[in-house]
C-alpha cells in the first residue's frame, strides 16, 4: 500500500507511513536480538560478551554499507516526487551497481584486516576466537545486506512502507528459527547465529524482488537502466556518501567508547550489550518516525511543497517529545526486568548496571528525536554538509569522553556520554534548521516544534 506523502493531511500521511517503519525497524533489530537472547540462554555470559564486543563494529560496518542505500533511495524519493518515474528507475538502476560494488569492496577490506582491527578494539583474549567467527560471517555478507536495503529504501522512496515490513516479518521468524536450530539444535556455536542472520536477510532479499516484480513493476528499473552515467554517479555518490559517513562516523565514536569498555571486564560489556540491545527497541518511535521523514521531506522537497515539509518536520519533533516521555515512564519502573528479559541473568549485580545505564539514557530521547530528524531532513534536503559535520562533531565528543572522563568517572561516564552529545547536536542540528536557505527562498519561518 502507498502512502500519499506530498497530499492529504500532514500528521495522518505521517503516521499512516511511520507505523509500518516503526515495526519494520523492531523486525530490523529483532535479527540482532534475537541472537542477543538466544546465545545469552544458550551459550552463556561469555559468548555473550563476545558479541557484545564486536557490536560496534557490527554498526560501524553494516551502517556504512547501508548508508550509501539509503542515500540513494533519498534521490529516487526526490524523483519520485517530482513524477519523474524515468528519472527514478534510472536512479534505481545504477544504485544497484554502484551497491554492488561498494559492498564488495568493503566486505574484501574490512574481512582481510579483521584481526588487526579486532586487536585495535582491545577485544579480550578469552573473547577473541567467538567475536571473529561471528563478525566475519557478518562482513562477508555485506552485498546481500546492502542490496536488501537499498530495495526496501526505494520502495519506501514511492511510498510503500507496508510491503517491506511484511516481508521483514517473514525473514525474522526465519532468522529466529534458524538461530533456535543452529544453536539449540544442532549446538554449531555464536558463528551460527550470524549465518542465520545472513540467510534471512537472503530470503529478506528474493521476496523483496518477486514482489516488486509482480505488484510494483514500474519501480524496477529495466536493463537499458542498470548504466553508468557519470553525472548521475556523481550525484548518486554525493548523497550516498553523505549518509554512509554520517552513519560511519557516528559508529566510529561507539567503537571508540567500546575500547574503554571492553577493559572493564565481561560483565561490565555483558550488562552494556543488553542495555543497548534495550535502547534500540525503546527509541524505535523515534526512529521511525526519522525513517518516515526521510521518505516525506525528499519527496516533498521534490515537488518544492516546503511550508508542507516544514510542518511535517514540526510535527515529527514532537511526536519524539511525547513518546519519550511515555518511555521515561516504562523505564523507571521496568529497568531491571527488561534487562533480566535480554541477558538471560538473574544476576543482581548485572541488573543494576544494565538499568544504570536505560535510566541515565532514556530522559533524554526528545534530544536524540531532534538530532535524529533534523539530521535526517536535512539530507533530504540536499544539504549534506551540516549532517556530516554534527557526525564529526559526536564523534569528538565521544573520544573526550573516552580519553579523559571515563578513566576517572568508570561506567558511569560511559553512560552519560551519550546523553551530553545528544544535547550538544540538537542544539547543533537546530542552529543550521532555522536558517535553511530552502526557507528563506519561500518566505517561511521554520519551527522545531511549533
Amino acid at each position: 500500500m502507498n502512502t500519499d506523502l506530498i497530499r492529504g493531511p500532514i500528521r495522518k500521511s505521517l503516521i499512516l507511513f511511520a507505523i509500518p517503519l516503526i515495526f519494520s525497524q523492531l523486525f530490523q533489530i529483532l535479527y540482532n536480538t534475537a541472537d542477543t537472547i538466544i546465545i545469552g540462554h544458550f551459550l552463556g555470559d561469555t559468548a555473550l560478551a563476545a558479541v557484545g564486543s564486536v557490536s560496534a563494529l557490527f554498526e560501524l560496518v553494516v551502517g556504512f554499507s547501508n548508508g550509501f542505500g539509503l542515500g540513494f533511495s533519498i534521490i529516487a524519493a526526490q524523483k519520485y516526487g517530482a513524477d519523474d518515474m524515468k528519472g527514478y528507475r534510472k536512479s534505481a538502476g545504477l544504485s544497484i551497481l554502484l551497491c554492488f560494488t561498494i559492498g564488495a569492496i568493503i566486505s574484501l577490506v574490512v574481512g582481510l584486516f579483521m584481526p588487526q582491527i579486532l586487536g585495535l578494539l582491545k577485544t579480550r583474549t578469552e573473547l577473541f576466537d567467538m567475536a571473529y567467527s561471528y563478525i566475519i560471517v557478518i562482513t562477508c555478507g555485506l552485498v546481500v545486506t546492502i542490496f536488501y536495503n537499498l530495495l526496501s529504501g526505494l520502495m519506501r522512496a514511492a511510498g510503500d512502507s507496508t510491503t517491506p515490513l511484511i516481508i521483514l516479518i517473514l525473514s525474522s521468524i526465519i532468522n529466529i528459527v534458524l538461530d533456535l536450530w543452529f544453536v539449540g539444535g544442532l549446538n554449531l556455536g555464536i558463528a551460527s547465529t550470524a549465518w542465520a542472520t545472513l540467510i534471512a536477510q537472503f530470503c529478506s532479499l528474493f521476496l523483496c524482488l518477486i514482489w516488486v516484480k509482480v505488484k510494483h513493476p514500474e519501480l524496477l528499473p529495466g536493463w537499458k537502466d542498470i548504466r553508468w552515467n557519470t553525472r548521475q554517479a556523481q550525484n548518486l555518490l554525493k548523497m550516498g556518501l553523505s549518509m554512509a559517513l554520517m552513519s560511519s562516523i557516528v559508529s566510529i565514536g561507539t567503537l571508540i567508547l567500546q575500547t574503554a569498555i571492553n577493559p572493564m571486564g565481561v560483565q561490565i560489556i555483558t550488562d552494556h550489550t543488553a542495555a543497548r540491545k534495550l535502547i534500540a527497541i525503546l527509541d524505535l518511535p523515534v526512529l521511525g518516525m526519522m525513517n518516515a521523514l526521510s521518505a516525506f521531506v525528499a519527496q516533498n522537497h521534490g515537488a518544492g511543497y516546503f511550508d508542507r515539509l516544514e510542518k511535517g518536520i514540526a510535527f515529527g519533533n514532537r511526536v519524539a517529545l511525547y513518546s519519550s516521555l511515555l518511555i521515561e515512564v516504562v523505564v523507571i519502573f521496568g529497568a531491571r526486568w527488561m534487562i533480566a528479559a535480554i541477558s538471560g541473568s538473574t544476576d543482581p549485580e548485572v541488573l543494576r548496571i544494565g538499568a544504570l545505564y536505560l535510566q541515565t539514557n532514556v530522559p533524554f530521547f526528545i534530544f536524540l528525536g531532534v538530532l535524529c530528524n533534523l539530521r535526517t531532513s536535512l539530507q533530504s534536503m540536499s544539504i549534506t554538509s551540516i549532517p556530516v559535520l554534527s557526525s564529526v562533531i559526536e564523534l569528538i565528543g565521544k573520544l573526550i569522553f573516552t580519553w579523559f572522563i571515563i578513566p576517572s568517572t568508570g561506567y558511569l561516564g560511559v553512560c552519560f556520554t551519550e546523553p551530553v552529545v545528544w544535547i550538544a547536536m540538537a542544539v547543533f542540528l537546530s542552529v543550521f534548521y532555522l536558517r535553511a536557505p530552502d526557507f528563506r527562498k519561500a518566505e517561511i519561518k521554520p519551527h522545531v516544534f511549533a
